[in-house]
């Protein structure tokens, strides 16, 4: 019995694979356009395939019956079982008269093309690709590097000119002679390689729009009913995070001692925000100051939508939120320390950063979907809320950068040199609240004329919608913005150097650690905060509480960031500060950042981050990582027990109570 091979798998006509034997599942064809003869022919063998996959019917009976001989019975199959371009197998499209299955093989070698004369070089193009596949697959890579993001620095081959003579360059490696193809043609093949570098491109729809400049991409067609994202309809069910860089210019006033201020002009600056999917509504917000967000930035911003949100005391006189607007964890109290199901982020870095999906999966509890890469349609809702922004606020102030160079915003709104016109960050900050609390105020179309609140209080009002909110033990100790690091103890009994660890170059210890000689050489998990590394929130390897540890001085004094410190020492090496012995190294900082932001507006934005995380500190927002009980004590180490009690006279208070805690070791 005739057998054919089908992949790597020989088989006879009694073992085709179940899939295969129904011709009405193969692809089909449309016999009404074909001529009378073309139908008849087609007919005959659609029936001869249907009786050829029936295994009842003997061979010659279909033959006499359709007209097909033994051989061509199974040639013809093998015809309809070939892969099309289009990923499926041919089906019934082989059986359309004077159909090609597969392209043309050159056998004959090409002669050479004379002046004026057909070079009849018809599939030696192929030919070369089959006899060389090195060359093939070089071609192939090249191809795809005209479409594709290089991580390194190289060389990209768009034009055509640079890609052929790249690929002559290629034949010469591989020992073809200037008397065969491609150098024995008029232009050297250059218009095949041309036809073969479009077809590659086209063969697959997003290379072939990134290659064309598309800056966009449709996500493609998904017809699996899991695949598919299911709407949200319940409040917090999902929620959009984006960050979104200003279009505006900014001043940071710092004033010195003698009541001189001077304006100094900030980099733009980031805006990260979380949007409800359900009801539209803004969650929360954080503002960050650089060039690009990180990590801690987007940590902000979770735990400025997971608490409870706190109308900003506003510099400016006539601006206020209007009636129906605010946040919704300060309108409706049910959705304080709520919690939500999806977080629904794009692949920037700071997104993908362990320290935030730790704190997403641990803290939150909720599911991460990044959607597909360069898909701003999957996050729809935040993207027209950031283009919203723009065109209705960040490009009607003045110092305004627009969306382009070129737009007509920037012409009209330029303020040149004059930087006193421009929006100070206070202000900033300020108008951003009020805008944010207004926008979840104002009718929706989509919501049937509703407002974002109005919204979220008609879903909650039903009963069978329930909010999930974080765990009051977690909410005392809101450890979204800490970082876990195990350190060891240092120290030295014979030297008489008390136990003590290392962190970023400076000392920390207490009065606990520096105590108790047994330590030494043991490890501990140390939390910080990242905008305040002064002190430190110590824990054993079991999970026990050591304490606050607090830098050695004169690390105590100023409040800094970890950036910061990095930053100094990063400095200090370069040499490019000094500061002598016993001073603030902060202070020392903040000077020459303050003498660089005359000509960096880089700089000039560190120094805001600066001040804007002591304004922080010194409104009372509670040190993350370390207690209630113990965070007055922690935020001025130099401040002594007789200035509170005067301090306490003055204001007409009780003064507080000053506990010692005594430790007796046996």
């Amino acid at each position: 019995m005739k057998s054919i091979a089908f992949g790597a798998l020989r088989f006879d006509r009694h073992s085709i694979p179940p899939e295969l034997k129904h011709v009405d599942e193969w692809p089909r064809v449309d016999d009404s356009a074909l001529s009378e003869s073309g139908r008849d022919i087609f007919n005959r063998r659609i029936r001869a395939m249907t009786l050829f996959l029936g295994e009842n019917t003997p061979l010659r009976e279909i033959t006499r019956e359709t007209g097909l001989g033994f051989n061509d019975l199974y040639r013809t199959f093998e015809r309809c079982v070939t892969t099309h371009e289009d990923g499926r197998i041919f089906g019934c499209r082989a059986l359309i008269p004077y159909q090609h299955t597969k392209s043309y093989g050159r056998c004959a070698r090409v002669d050479m093309s004379g002046e004026g004369a057909v070079s009849n070089a018809s599939g030696a193009f192929g030919q070369l690709l089959q006899h060389y596949p090195d060359i093939a697959r070089w071609l192939e890579r090249r191809i795809a590097e005209r479409s594709r993001e290089h991580a390194e620095l190289a060389e990209v081959h768009r034009q055509l000119w640079r890609l052929h003579g790249a690929f002559l360059d290629q034949c010469r490696k591989a020992g073809i002679q200037a008397s065969e193809y491609p150098f024995n043609q008029k232009h050297l093949g250059e218009r095949t390689l041309a036809t073969y570098a479009r077809k590659l491109a086209n063969r697959h729809f997003d290379a072939a729009a990134r290659a064309a400049g598309a800056g966009q991409i449709a996500h493609p067609w998904h017809d699996d009913p899991e695949s598919i994202r299911k709407p949200a309809t319940r409040p917090y069910e999902a929620v959009e995070f984006d960050g979104h860089k200003i279009d505006v210019r900014l001043t940071l006033r710092i004033d010195d001692p003698f009541g001189f201020e001077t304006l100094l002009v900030l980099h733009r600056i980031w805006i990260l925000l979380l949007l409800d999917v359900a009801t539209r509504a803004v969650i929360g917000y954080a503002l960050a100051l650089g060039r690009e967000y990180n990590k801690d930035d987007v940590a902000l911003a979770l735990q400025a939508s997971l608490m409870p949100h706190t109308t900003r005391v506003s510099k400016i006189p006539a601006l206020k939120v209007r009636t129906g607007g605010g946040f919704p964890s300060e309108v409706l109290p049910q959705t304080a320390w709520a919690c939500w199901g999806t977080f629904r982020f794009d692949a920037a870095k700071a997104h993908f950063a362990n320290a935030t999906l730790e704190r997403l999966t641990q803290v939150v509890g909720c599911m991460t979907d990044n959607g597909p890469l360069r898909q701003k349609n999957e996050r729809a809702l935040i993207e027209r809320f950031f283009d919203q922004v723009a065109s209705h606020f960040a490009h009607r102030l003045p110092g305004t950068t627009g969306s382009a160079p070129g737009t007509v915003e920037r012409v009209l709104n330029d303020v040149g040199t004059d930087t006193s016109l421009m929006m100070t960050l206070d202000e900033l900050e300020d108008v951003i609240d009020v805008v944010l609390a207004n926008y979840n105020g104002e009718p929706h179309a989509g919501l049937g004329g509703r407002t974002p609140l109005e919204a979220m209080q008609f879903l909650l009002a039903r009963k069978d919608e329930l909010l999930r909110t974080l765990p009051f033990a977690r909410r005392s100790s809101l450890c979204l913005l800490q970082e876990a690091r195990v350190v060891t103890i240092r120290g030295c009994v014979s030297r008489g150097e008390r136990p003590h660890i290392n962190f970023e170059h400076v000392r920390y210890d207490s009065r606990v650690l520096s105590g108790i000689a047994g330590l030494i050489g043991k490890q501990l998990r140390i939390y910080f905060n990242v905008k305040d590394i002064r002190h430190l929130h110590a824990f054993h390897m079991d999970g026990s509480e050591l304490g606050v540890l607090t830098a050695a001085r004169p690390w105590c004094f100023t409040p800094h960031a970890l950036r910061v410190r990095q930053e100094i020492f990063s400095l200090i090496h370069q040499r490019k500060l000094a500061f002598r012995e016993g001073g603030d190294p902060v202070a020392a900082w903040f000077a020459y950042k303050k003498e660089q932001a005359r000509t960096h507006t880089h700089d000039a934005n560190d120094l805001a981050r600066m001040l804007t995380d002591r304004a922080k500190n010194h409104e009372g927002s509670p040190s993350v990582g370390i207690p209630p009980s113990e965070e007055t004590a922690a935020q001025e180490p130099t401040r002594t027990a007789e200035a509170t009690k005067a301090e306490a006279r003055a204001s007409k208070a009780p003064p507080p109570l000053w506990l010692t805690q005594i430790f007796t070791f046996r």
